[in-house]
């Protein structure tokens, strides 16, 4: 069970989560299942962990996906899990040049909501107050 007040030790593992749930909207069955919150439960937690190393996966997923849902679905909010300045100056450092001018400019013209409001909407969409993830067992 991972913990939504502290995901970090499940870190490898989310991330191996979320790479393989976009392989599998992208695959060659593009889905068709009804587990369609997973890579957004993910992704939440990700955005928790707040480690900017996860930005590119996330902006992958959003912005160079082949999958319709999954670009439009997943917020680019996810994204600044690290906050707003640390995740631009890491993808700077990086070398994800086009990433950083991306964000920068959709955070120029999209801060609605707000990351920290989105952050406690999208949590209370998953969650329940004491912290229960609120899915339909598979």
């Amino acid at each position: 069970m991972v913990d939504v007040d502290d995901p970090r030790p499940h870190h490898a593992l989310l991330r191996q989560i979320f790479d393989l749930e976009r392989i599998w909207r992208e695959g060659s069955d593009h889905g068709e299942s009804d587990e369609f919150e997973q890579i957004y439960v993910a992704a939440l937690l990700l955005f928790l962990i707040g480690d900017p190393a996860d930005a590119p996966r996330l902006y992958a997923a959003k912005f160079r996906t082949g999958d319709m849902d999954l670009g439009i679905g997943l917020d680019a909010q996810a994204i600044f899990g690290a906050g707003r300045h640390e995740t631009l100056r890491w993808l700077a450092a990086n070398g994800y040049a086009d990433e950083h001018a991306h964000l920068s400019e959709w955070l120029s013209h999209s801060e609605d909501p707000r990351i920290e409001d989105w952050a406690r909407h999208v949590r209370g969409y998953f969650y329940s107050p004491d912290g229960v993830l609120l899915l339909d067992e598979l």
